[in-house]
């Protein structure tokens, strides 16, 4: 018997992947990745050569159509990529020089300039996002002030999935998610013209292209991009989204009372719901949903496995040794020392800032740095780490209390969350259900729920979660906790604001310092 399946794309910062997904169950049929080909040309530099990434992409999607069965219907591909940078196409259709990624640096100063003449805070009110240096309009501002030959030569530009979509179909275009952290009119869904002016390239408005929906159909396979890639002449390609709105609609978290949290090396903390959300203010990124729909994330940049990483190679030098030897895992470390140690640790509470970018959620503090608080002469290491455990859960709890919204259930992805007693402690610190669902791929499967859609197999997000996405893993609230934790989340937030003093001092120590 035939089957029928979807492939989704995700074309990431440092890796990328296609999948095949089975449409009437959600079966994961084929898979490949590769790591993104990048270059770093310079301190603060990171760009990536489009033909190259475009070769990886191919090759995966090739390995995956390679891996079905010749009955196996192709029914459509949706791709997804990181969002911000900067992808230009001059009036030839080829790249104006290499891509330039979302967390190059190069721009800083052109952000510097604006926040100077106050446009930071206005431009913030209309878009709901906090501007880092790595997104369109600062980088086509720094091009046109270094590099203005380049900079004239553009005639379209858009992001890292548009780019691989233009080479599947030939179309230029955008969409809504990825034009929202350009950024855009996030209440209004559109382009704005104050960017263009506020940082001098109105020239550019132009140059961007068609703005579609993501869940809309941006075109059909290509016979160059057929033989590039194996998919069949006139496959469907949805228009896509950026990586932030596939990972939600991925793991199956886009209604209202719901919300994400990914547990990297950062904690990104997300939600959605059916009005434009801006608070709180100048922090975080807001972004645009099908079905007219709002993102609002949050994110603390140093707060999520960089810390449980950091605790235990410092202060359990056994355990790391047994890792190495191959006598243990790190998930069985962070079990054994969970267990071990008792819920609330004494009182002992930690701040996770460890990101030389101090905080960035739910406030923005470039000094602020980790901390203990309560330590004892006998303080344990397996009390040490389910503090670094439990501090990472009230920071995700500081940044959900920061959006006026109810959540109910959060559903986890990212490393962390393969960790059965980090998700408790988070379940049990926030007192809400936390769900981690039977999903590898969220961001991938995300854009393949949107191509299947676009086409009609599925009506709606909703009809296509329930079918497509696994639910995994769910942790209830252990109510007997409730008041432990509410006593250490007030401890944790009634300290922040001496602390923010003493970071200030700190920093001034730091660049007195000798090198």
């Amino acid at each position: 018997m035939s089957r029928s399946v979807v492939i989704g794309v995700d074309k990431g910062t440092s890796s990328l992947k296609s999948i095949a997904v089975d449409l009437a169950t959600g079966e994961l049929v084929a898979e490949c990745g590769a790591r993104t080909p990048s270059f770093y040309p310079t301190a603060g530099r990171h760009e990536e050569d489009p033909e190259k990434t475009w070769a990886t992409v191919a090759s995966t999607i090739r390995a995956v159509v390679g891996e079905l069965e010749p009955s196996t219907s192709i029914v459509a591909i949706g791709v997804t990529g990181h969002m911000g940078g900067l992808w230009a196409l001059g009036a030839d259709g080829e790249p104006v020089g290499r891509a330039i990624c979302w967390p190059d640096a190069r721009a800083a100063g052109i952000l510097d300039e604006a926040g100077d003449r106050g446009h930071l805070d206005a431009l913030f009110a209309i878009s709901g996002n906090a501007l880092i240096p790595g997104t369109p309009y600062p980088l086509l501002a720094w091009m046109k002030r270094a590099e203005p030959d380049r900079y004239h030569a553009i005639r379209h530009f858009f992001m890292a999935k548009d780019y691989v979509n233009y080479r599947l179909t030939g179309v230029v275009a955008t969409e809504e998610s990825d034009l929202s952290f350009a950024p855009c009119d996030f209440r209004g869904r559109r382009k704005s013209e104050e960017f263009f002016t506020a940082f001098g390239i109105e020239e550019m408005s132009t140059r961007l292209p068609t703005v579609g929906v993501s869940d809309g159909l941006l075109g059909t396979v290509s016979p160059e991009a057929s033989a590039e890639t194996g998919l069949p002449v006139g496959t469907p390609v949805c228009a896509g989204t950026g990586d932030a709105t596939a990972n939600m609609i991925g793991i199956g978290a886009a209604h209202d009372g719901q919300a994400v949290t990914t547990i990297g090396t950062s904690l990104m903390n997300g939600t959605s719901t059916d009005h434009p959300l801006l608070e709180p203010a100048g922090v975080g990124f807001g972004f645009l949903m099908p079905e007219n729909r709002w993102q609002r994330q949050i994110t603390n940049s140093g707060g999520g496995t960089l810390c449980l990483d950091w605790v235990i190679n410092t202060f359990c030098p056994a355990e790391v040794d047994r890792i190495t030897r191959g006598a243990t895992t790190l998930g069985d470390v962070v079990r054994d020392f969970a267990r071990t140690a008792e819920p609330g640790c004494r009182g002992l509470v930690f701040h996770p800032y460890l990101n030389t970018a101090g905080a960035t959620a739910p406030f923005l503090d470039v000094n602020a740095r980790g901390s203990f608080v309560d330590l004892r002469g006998d303080t344990t290491p397996a009390e040490l780490v389910r503090a670094v455990m439990e501090g990472t859960a009230l920071s995700v709890r500081d940044c959900y209390a920061a959006m006026p919204v109810q959540i109910n259930e959060i559903r986890l992805t990212g490393g962390g969350a393969r960790s059965v007693e980090w998700s408790q402690i988070i379940a049990d610190v926030l007192q809400k259900t936390i769900v981690a669902p039977d999903v590898p791929e969220s961001g991938a499967l995300g854009a393949a729920m949107l191509a299947a859609v676009a086409t009609g197999q599925y009506p709606d997000l909703d009809s296509v979660t329930t079918c497509l996405v696994r639910p995994g893993r769910v942790h209830e609230p252990d109510p007997s906790t409730a008041a432990l934790y509410d006593d250490a989340f007030a401890v944790y937030r009634a300290v922040l604001e001496p602390l923010r003093e003493v970071w200030a001092a700190t920093a001034d120590i730091d660049q007195l310092s000798p090198a």
